[in-house]
């Protein structure tokens, strides 16, 4: 081979290489390129589903108040049910340009609220109410015969240590119901802590409770809330709001408790079913000293007292609003609470 064949071979190995070096500069670039615009693309929709979701909130707020408005020009009064619109507006999904969001709102009075287990006597101190002890105790045994868990692992939860660790958690003093400080056990934690001595604030700080495990909580989360966490708005006055015998579903409608003139109990399957027999004919359950057009005294259900005493309306709802905007998605999660009307405030907000 000639010599002018050798450089021939080498300028065209130089010329392959930067050809190579060219095509993978362009390739680099395009592809820096959809990237940078897949990222910008998904900013803009990021932005426009939390947009969204934000005002899906505020749509929640008007319908409750708009409830609240038209509860007013009825016979029968402030009355929450199923049958609100803001109870079937998860059904509606809403279109928006490019999004779509979807609105739920739930009546956190369709949950039995812990925090009115609780009342404040004539020196502030948060005690226990009369019946609480005994509430507690069928409360935990139905929920942990619910549990699904192996007998032997159930069998390793007790009932009363559960009924006195939350008590001592809530209640104003700082002394074990069965003797001793309540923070001995909290202190030994890694980190320690100190019992709260206040109502509950969310339903997750139950699993800070001495014997509260993950199971138990879970468990639990169907049938209880936090809210409201401070008595009244329910038409009784100092007292915690009970149930919503409107919204409330067969599980949570089965805590009613009540004195049968031989015991205390939790509602059975005959109650249950009575409540929602009158709520299918969309004739609604009134307070026990109530006898309205459009709806059922619950003293002709259950004659005597229930603990805490229920509620037939609501002002404390929970709403998700769930946007999208082409594969981007943002929830916003918020608590609202209606008690004054021209001025609805927000309790919690989280995204996710």
């Amino acid at each position: 081979m000639s010599r002018r064949d050798d450089r021939r071979g080498v300028v065209l190995l130089v010329v392959l290489f930067f050809t190579l070096l060219l095509a993978a500069s362009i390739t680099s670039f395009v592809r820096r390129a959809t990237v940078d615009s897949l990222v910008a693309r998904n900013r803009d929709h990021a932005a426009q589903a939390m947009a969204l979701a934000r005002g899906g909130v505020r749509i929640a707020q008007a319908l409750l108040l708009e409830d609240r408005l038209d509860e007013g020009t009825n016979a029968v009064g402030p009355l929450d049910t199923h049958l609100d619109l803001w109870a079937r507006i998860g059904d509606m999904p809403f279109e928006a340009g490019a999004g779509r969001l979807r609105l739920r709102i739930q009546d956190a009075g369709a949950k039995f609220n812990l925090n009115a287990l609780f009342e404040t006597d004539d020196e502030g101190l948060r005690t226990p109410r009369a019946e609480t002890e005994s509430f507690l105790l069928l409360f935990f045994e139905k929920i942990i015969d619910e549990l699904p868990l192996p007998p032997g692992e159930r069998a390793l939860y007790d009932v009363r240590d559960l009924t006195a660790n939350l008590i001592d958690w809530v209640d104003g003093d700082e002394v074990r119901r069965h003797g001793g400080a309540e923070d001995d056990y909290y202190q030994a934690q890694d980190p320690p802590y100190f019992a709260a001595n206040q109502p509950l604030l969310a339903l997750d700080e139950l699993r800070l409770i001495e014997g509260f495990d993950g199971p138990l909580v879970e468990g639990l989360a169907p049938y209880v809330t936090v809210y409201p966490y401070a008595p009244g708005g329910c038409g009784h006055a100092g007292v915690g709001c009970g149930v919503n015998l409107n919204t409330a579903p067969p599980h949570v409608l089965a805590l009613l408790f009540y004195d049968d003139g031989v015991d205390l109990r939790l509602a059975d399957e005959d109650v249950v079913r009575d409540l929602l027999e009158l709520r299918e004919e969309g004739s609604g359950v009134c307070g026990a000293d109530q006898s309205l057009d459009g709806c059922t005294p619950i003293s002709e259900i259950v004659t005597n007292a229930i603990f805490p005493p229920p509620s037939i309306s609501s002002q404390i709802f929970i709403v998700s609003a769930e946007a999208e905007v082409g594969e981007v998605r943002r929830t916003v999660e918020a608590v609202v609470d209606r008690t004054r009307p021209t001025e609805p405030r927000l309790l919690s907000w989280r995204v996710r």
